[in-house]
């Protein structure tokens, strides 16, 4: 099966040359402190004794190594050495699957296929990166390992405006050395505890591609494997390779684990240097979740007190015209469906007017019945006083 080729434009802008180690950029190099980087030889072959923790040799791994999935339900299933012309055709697939996992990519790819990375992120799939070259970090120069590395981030920023905080060591060959270059450049190594070995497939005619499909039957099944979850290793570099994923993505979720990007699995909620989210929108930050916590509760209250305020004048104005068919209709649209209580508030703000403008009229009546009393009061005293004076005058009269 061939997978369909995309053609895409190439990045714009002047960049180095593809597939060769970068030129040594002084601006780079002045971002690390050589003086703490680990004192590893710079040699491609191991070492007979590994006191700088090489990973390919001895499988030395530090606490900073990303190796696992810490969740045993969880599966960093992770794709290499894109993005390709293949890669469109795994998007593809991943997106009827409504499926994320992370891609590896190499600079000199990102400069070539810029618009499938873009589709990448805006899929929602993590994104690290490997090395501008695809070269073995261990045997470059410090100068060099740091320019293979800042050139692929600048090519990733360039592309989609985001900045990877992970890398993968091209064929997972790196030491201390390796590491204290990639810490101080922000990056964190993701390693692996499962591979395929897939990329073998490209040069060596004895490779079996039925190999990979069987790899994951037999991970799966394994119960010495199911006491972490895992981070696998395949390539979308090449064709053989690419097609092997809608093979064992259901090998994989029929065994119950749930495929996420390595950031997703290890909890990392700020995935790259940029406030934005593995899709490449805004992140939203606790301060903003916390206030967006405080508005609903503060919303909620507020309501709370207004429909206590309603229900208050519903049952004065209920119990001013001593109608129980009306109580009756106000218990029932006191509900917590969405449509009752709607309806609740909408008969509120037109009862409460209407409550308001009668308890008006009632004052306004009380106030004219205290007038006519005290006028009627007062007409009394005066005929009261003016017997009182004629009963004083006739008194006067009879001496």
């Amino acid at each position: 099966m061939l997978m369909p080729i995309s053609i895409i434009a190439e990045l714009p802008g002047t960049w180095p040359t593809v597939d060769l180690p970068p030129p040594i950029n002084q601006s780079y190099t002045s971002l690390v402190d050589l003086t703490i980087v680990s004192k590893a030889p710079v040699n491609s072959s191991c070492p007979d004794t590994d006191d700088y923790c090489r990973t390919d040799c001895s499988g030395c791994t530090r606490e900073t190594d990303i190796v696992n999935c810490p969740n045993k339900q969880d599966w960093g299933l992770t794709l290499n050495g894109g993005p390709s012309p293949f890669t469109s055709a795994i998007l593809d697939y991943l997106d009827t699957q409504k499926i994320k996992v992370t891609f590896f990519v190499v600079g000199s790819r990102v400069y070539q296929y810029p618009e499938i990375l873009q589709r990448i992120v805006k899929s929602g799939h993590g994104v690290g990166i490997l090395s501008w070259s695809n070269s073995l970090l261990v045997n470059q120069s410090n100068e060099q390992a740091i320019s293979e590395l800042k050139w692929t981030m600048d090519a990733v920023k360039a592309a989609v405006n985001i900045t990877p905080k992970m890398m993968r060591p091209p064929y997972g060959e790196y030491d201390d050395r390796i590491r204290n270059i990639s810490t101080q450049l922000g990056l964190k190594i993701v390693y692996r505890d499962l591979d395929t070995f897939d990329w073998f497939s490209d040069g060596d005619p004895t490779f079996d591609l039925s190999w990979i499909v069987n790899n994951f039957t037999q991970w799966v099944s394994d119960p010495s494997l199911n006491t972490t979850g895992h981070i696998s290793l395949q390539h979308d570099l090449y064709n053989q390779t690419a097609v092997q994923v809608p093979l064992v993505v259901p090998i994989i979720t029929n065994a119950s684990y749930n495929i996420k990007p390595v950031s997703v699995c290890i909890g990392d909620n700020h995935p790259y240097v940029e406030d934005v989210n593995l899709d490449g929108t805004p992140l939203v930050t606790n301060s903003l979740n916390n206030s967006s916590s405080n508005n609903s509760s503060n919303n909620s209250s507020n309501n709370s007190s207004n429909n206590s305020l309603n229900n208050s004048s519903d049952n004065s104005l209920n119990d001013s015209s001593n109608s129980s068919s009306t109580n009756s209709s106000s218990n029932s649209n006191n509900t917590n469906t969405p449509n009752n209580q709607n309806n609740s508030n909408h008969i509120s703000k037109v009862i409460v007017p209407v409550g308001i403008a009668a308890g008006a009229i009632i004052l306004g009546l009380i106030a004219m019945i205290a007038a006519v009393s005290c006028w009627k009061r007062r007409s009394n005293r005066i005929d009261s006083i003016a017997v009182f004076g004629k009963n004083v005058e006739e008194r006067f009269q009879k001496f």
